[in-house]
């Protein structure tokens, strides 16, 4: 069963490969984004030349694909062009039948200048074979894709159908894929992993929470996930320390570039290029308040990290890298992570409450119809949510994950939405840890106040 993020995009590349016209399309994403059940979905009942390309010499590339051809029944001079190598797998086609040639990890076709696009379109573009050719071309880097791609394409870049974006999935499929899971573990888990489904594999649900931390990250003898921040900072730039330099700052309060430089003694024009590179593939986030009022009560020029492992890895295991050598997992665990796994989880849990929003607009059931959401960041704290209708009516909320809410949060929140100048028709109030007695008696009779706890986010 895919999720909802996967349908959507099986829906979108069906669009492309049935259409009237031969097409070649770009579906990338990240590494750490599973695909395989998207892609065996769309590819199911089709035929289908498949290959996939490895980081070899241009010549190298077309001696492997034409050997790959050859064990399907082709036959190919001994170094082929890529032109040659396109019109024999057309030969192939019988009938009326629409071939669909998937080719992974296409950015490897561009290890060294060649005619690989050049010979593709020119292959789509003969009529003999008009209209019954789908080409998919995957690729899991990312920010290959996004940056390097057209200026190593040239004008050939133009002549590519569309360009389909895999995105990290939503907490409603970690619950599908977790039946058995507590909503309390459900939240701690999405606020270490996220939506980066690759990386739920490793998580045992008959295990607890605290026994699958234990395990991924603290016993010595299992270091995958202790080192994986850093290599995954190598296959993005080439001075990975750096870059964790920041990301640590980030996590301990440094948020603005001020704060960045005088932390870290980086110059500030260099920071604001580092940061640009770890936005790139969604590592952070420069954020921005919602709405043009109150515009002088604003944080201006905050980032942070915006991926969930980055963040729980850098808020809970970093700080204590040297302590935690040699010292017992579970100790390791109550000493360091207990104290500092509400900071992650928090955030986790908001991005939860805002899912949840979505979705009941998504179900028209809320009072009005959202036209635009966000959260607005101000100087004297967050106004985690903020959504309004395309008339003016509004919605605030605030999400409190390892907290009881009270009256007194109620008024603040209203109180400083006005301030920021939000006039709020309805309040949602989100919490973990539940409600004190004052607010949940406000709540039956104020118009507007609704109160959501874990029990109706698991449901709702």
């Amino acid at each position: 069963m895919l999720d909802e993020a996967n349908a959507q995009t099986l829906a979108v590349l069906r669009r492309y490969a049935d259409g009237d016209s031969n097409a070649a399309v770009i579906c990338y994403g990240s590494s750490y984004i599973e695909r395989t059940s998207l892609i065996r979905a769309f590819l199911r009942g089709r035929t289908v030349f498949t290959y996939t390309a490895c980081c070899v010499s241009d010549r190298e590339q077309r001696r492997r694909l034409a050997a790959e051809l050859g064990a399907r029944g082709g036959s190919l001079p001994e170094d082929p062009d890529y032109l040659s190598i396109f019109e024999r797998i057309s030969a192939s086609l019988s009938g009326d039948g629409r071939l669909v040639v998937l080719l992974d990890h296409f950015e490897h076709f561009f290890y060294e200048r060649n005619s690989f696009l050049k010979a593709l379109f020119s292959w789509l573009d003969n009529p003999a074979c008009a209209g019954r050719i789908f080409v998919l071309l995957l690729s899991d880097a990312e920010v290959w894709v996004e940056n390097a791609f057209v200026s190593r394409a040239g004008a050939e870049a133009s002549k590519i159908s569309g360009f389909v974006k895999l995105r990290e999935s939503r907490f409603l499929t970690l619950r599908k894929s977790f039946p058995t899971l507590s909503m309390r573990d459900a939240v701690c888990l999405y606020s270490v992993f996220g939506g980066e489904t690759v990386l739920w594999e490793s998580y045992r649900p008959e295990r607890s929470f605290r026994e699958n931390i234990c395990t991924l990250f603290l016993e010595q003898e299992h270091p995958f996930f202790r080192n994986l921040p850093m290599e995954r900072l190598k296959e993005l730039v080439r001075e990975p320390a750096i870059y964790a330099t920041i990301l640590a700052n980030l996590a301990s309060g440094n948020e603005k570039l001020n704060d960045l430089f005088h932390a870290t003694r980086i110059p500030r024009a260099k920071l604001s290029v580092y940061m640009k590179t770890l936005m790139a593939p969604g590592y952070v986030e420069k954020v921005f308040s919602y709405g043009t009022e109150g515009t002088a009560r604003t944080k201006k020029g905050v980032y942070r990290i915006s991926n969930a492992f980055f963040r729980f890895f850098y808020t809970c295991i970093y700080p204590h890298e040297s302590a935690l050598w040699g010292m017992a997992a579970d100790k390791a665990y109550d000493l360091y992570l207990v104290p500092t796994l509400s900071s992650p989880a928090n955030v986790a849990f908001r991005r939860i409450c805002t899912e949840y929003i979505e979705r009941l607009n998504e179900q028209e059931r809320l009072p009005f119809a959202i036209e635009d959401m966000g959260e607005w960041n101000g100087k004297a704290g967050i106004i985690d949510m903020v959504a309004e209708s395309g008339t003016g009516e509004a919605l605030i909320g605030m999400c409190a994950y390892d907290r009881v809410l009270t009256e007194e949060d109620y008024h603040f929140l209203m109180q400083y939405a006005g301030q920021a100048g939000f006039h709020a028709d309805y309040c949602y109030l989100f919490s973990g840890a539940g409600f004190g007695a004052e607010l949940a008696a406000a709540a039956k009779h104020v118009s507007g106040l609704r109160l959501i706890g874990l029990e109706e986010l698991a449901h709702g």
